[in-house]
């Protein structure tokens, strides 16, 4: 008789079974780790692109900003073949605005010679007190916006940079200049393109300001239209502080040969440095502010704007500070003034 060996039905139980529950588990803490390690490094490479391209939007703001201004401010004083200081030289040909849709400066000097008054270029602060304003017209008293304490702004006046042949605007004024002479006109291209009034320059009154908007800071410009100072549309976003830093030539007129003396805020110059050719050059300042919060960021660091500090908020946002020197090719005025 042969005896088989006795298989038990657990042995075969046993062969047939899986995992067991440790090695269950062991194998879920390492699908979690794996998957905790993947998702860390996916959120990281998100918060750098983001944070790249936030920067890239802050520096982009900055340089739009700064070549709107820095354009304007690089023809300050120009006038083409005449001084656009001399205040005897404009014939204004019946050219004239009210002083409240004008843009006046400490001295109502506005876009046109009047009463012997005309500054090319004049700048201020807004100071904490807006009665205290020295230029009414950046104040369009809309509660849902607001003017930026201690920030500067800046009145530019001049002529394009080259002589208009077409295209006249009926908005517009330009200018029919010579030695002797710049007599305005009002767009009428039937004036303009006769020979009597060759050459014409096209005249830009502007002026440069920060205002708010549910937070956000907006470079604004106001700009001279037919019978009045008109506000375009939002220029640049993110626009926190604007400062300028003048260059002045020597005190004493017959001094000057065209030397930085000093460099010294818009509220240390005094009218007769405006009025006498002394201007001589510009730093501009602006502190660009993100859009977006950095998360796990505080930004406690305070900026310098020329001879301004501009503490941040102790907020989540990211700030970047831009700069650019403009010398003033065109400034003089003539003694015969």
């Amino acid at each position: 008789m042969t005896d088989y060996p006795i298989t038990s039905p657990m042995t075969h139980l046993n062969k047939q079974s899986g995992y067991s529950l440790v090695e269950w588990m062991i194998a879920i803490m390492l699908s979690l780790f794996l998957t905790a390690i993947i998702f860390s490094v996916f959120i990281s490479s998100q918060r750098a692109t983001n944070e790249i391209l936030i920067s890239g939007e802050r520096q982009e703001n900055g340089k739009i900003a700064l070549q709107l201004i820095a354009k304007d401010l690089k023809q300050a004083y120009f006038f083409a073949q005449a001084t656009g200081e001399n205040k005897s030289l404009w014939n204004l040909n019946g050219a004239d605005i009210m002083a409240s849709n004008d843009c006046l400066d400490d001295i109502s000097s506005g876009s046109f010679p009047s009463s012997n008054k005309f500054r090319p270029l004049w700048a201020s602060s807004i100071p904490s007190i807006l009665s205290s304003l020295k230029m009414d017209c950046i104040d369009d008293n809309d509660n849902d916006t607001s003017l930026i304490i201690n920030s500067d702004y800046i009145s530019i006046k001049r002529v394009r940079g080259f002589q208009q042949e077409n295209n006249y605007y009926s908005d517009r004024f330009y200018l029919n200049i010579n030695t002797t002479s710049l007599t305005i006109y009002q767009g009428d291209a039937s004036a303009l393109t006769s020979s009597a009034v060759k050459p014409v320059w096209e005249y830009i009154h502007h002026v440069y300001y920060l205002d708010s908007f549910e937070g956000v800071n907006r470079l604004r410009r106001l700009t001279l239209k037919t019978n009045k100072m008109v506000l375009e549309d939002v220029l640049v976003e993110g626009i926190e502080s604007m400062q300028f830093m003048f260059a002045l030539d020597a005190m004493i007129a017959s001094d000057r040969n065209g030397s930085v003396q000093s460099f010294v805020g818009a509220d240390q110059i005094t009218s007769n440095d405006w009025d006498t050719g002394r201007v001589i050059g510009v730093k501009v300042f602006l502190l660009v502010k993100s859009s977006i919060q950095t998360l796990g960021y505080i930004n406690s660091n305070t900026y310098q704007l020329g001879d301004h500090l501009v503490p941040a908020a102790n907020d989540n946002y990211k700030r970047e500070l831009v700069s650019t020197v403009i010398s003033f090719q065109n400034s003089g005025v003539l003694e015969n003034e």
